[in-house]
């Protein structure tokens, strides 16, 4: 390996202070995933394709943004030692390094929390999170073994053409495969999740924030106000489009503040939350759109939360425009933009940082399970989508990465040993 010390500047460098160096950038990875989505969503189900689109051209473009003149490079200054001058490099010269030299093909980070706490974690994970699916089964009156026949009519054909009753009912083959579905999804995301936290990059504060707290806001927020107000609609809303729209919004409302303001405050919330509110509305319109709904019946839904109408709710009454629903969609999601967004400005100064292990799990493990069960039962069993309470589903998941984060980052990090054989020093004879 040839000297690592940089060259000194001379009169050809662009900043005779520092070198030019290609910047970080995680679009490559981010392309690669949504390919692999679109590719999954042929063989399961077009939400894939359309998630999948979605993160492809965000990959796409900021690769592309890193080709523009000025964007893909960045400025390392060059270092001092005790503020002497920069150790010039001598041409011809090989340090030889052996294994466990500092500098021999080291791998990064050098410190990382072990694959052993993922599978740790998504098994005490799998054991509790049942604990919420189970609580919802005693509070609806549809009984605790409801969850567990749901999630095997993931890959049992016939589980869709039994009643809420016999569902809600224990099935000794329906709880033999539920159980080995959720074992297997348990210790697969587990592993899935501590393979790959030594690969993620840190998530900034108030995008950490933004992702979680929006979308528990908004889904409270709306099944709170269909509880008081028209509990029929809770059977309408596709939840799994809901919360993604609602994640949407906690993303565009955290790249806001941090553009402007990272330190947050009320003016920089409800800026980014009223931003937000109107591009939240787009994948709910898709959704609309693509299921032949129409892109009113989003809106329409939104309205009836808090104006009930007079006569019996219809989904073909929904798919229509109306003036008066569309006042008050227009004015009810503007007020949640606006609060939501004024108490993320607020309260982001007062919140610690998330650790990033904890962040990734909080996120990734609820949508790795929502995508897999919605996906997989859309190709089984396409009628259990709409039995399935998706908040309630949705919130066992969030325990899931929740328990799973809490455990790998109790969990004793490790030294990474450097990689290969190594060469032996000069004078050694080899073995």
């Amino acid at each position: 390996m040839a000297d690592s010390h940089p060259t000194p500047p001379d009169a050809t460098t662009p900043n005779k202070g520092a070198v030019d160096m290609p910047r970080p950038t995680a679009a490559p990875i981010v392309l690669a995933v949504g390919i692999a989505l679109i590719l999954a969503g042929w063989a399961l189900n077009i939400t894939f394709i359309i998630v999948g689109a979605v993160i492809f051209v965000a990959g796409l473009g900021g690769w592309i943004a890193q080709l523009l003149p000025g964007r893909g490079h960045a400025l390392e200054p060059f270092e001092t030692v005790r503020g002497r001058a920069l150790v010039t490099g001598e041409p011809g010269r090989v340090a030889q390094l052996r294994q466990g030299m500092p500098g021999y093909r080291l791998r990064m980070p050098e410190k990382v929390h072990p694959i052993s706490a993922g599978i740790k974690g998504g098994i005490l994970g799998g054991i509790i999170m049942p604990l919420p699916a189970m609580l919802y089964g005693l509070i609806s009156g549809k009984g605790i073994w409801l969850p567990l026949n749901l999630l095997a009519g993931m890959v049992l054909p016939g589980v869709d053409e039994m009643s809420v009753e016999a569902l809600g009912q224990f099935n000794l083959t329906l709880a033999i495969v539920g159980l080995l579905i959720h074992a297997t999804n348990s210790v697969t995301f587990g592993l899935l999740y501590g393979v790959l936290l030594p690969t993620l990059p840190p998530i900034s504060k108030p995008l950490a924030w933004g992702a979680l707290l929006m979308p528990l806001l908004w889904t409270v927020a709306a099944f709170l106000t269909t509880a008081m107000f028209n509990s029929q609609v809770r059977e309408l809303v596709d939840w799994p489009w809901f919360v993604v729209s609602q994640f949407i919004f906690g993303v565009v409302v955290a790249l806001f503040v941090m553009w402007f303001n990272p330190e947050g405050g009320v003016g920089t919330g409800a800026a980014g939350g009223i931003l937000g509110g109107v591009l939240m509305a787009v994948p709910a319109m898709l959704w609309g759109y693509f299921t032949g709904h129409g892109i009113w019946y989003p809106v329409n839904l939104l309205a009836v939360m808090v104006q009930p109408p007079d006569a019996a709710l219809t989904v073909e009454a929904l798919e229509q425009y109306d003036g008066t629903w569309l006042l008050a969609a227009t004015a009810f999601h503007g007020a949640l933009s606006l609060a939501f967004g004024i108490v993320y400005g607020v309260l982001l100064p007062r919140v610690p940082a998330m650790p990033g292990p904890f962040a990734w799990g909080a996120l990734m493990m609820p949508l790795l399970w929502t995508a897999t069960s919605y996906g997989l039962m859309g190709v089984v069993n396409p009628v259990l989508q709409d039995t399935v309470d998706w908040p309630w589903f949705v919130v066992s998941q969030f325990v899931f990465g929740l328990v799973a984060a809490i455990v790998v980052v109790r969990s004793e990090q490790v030294y990474v040993t450097p990689a290969g054989r190594g060469q032996k020093p000069s004078g050694e004879a080899a073995t």
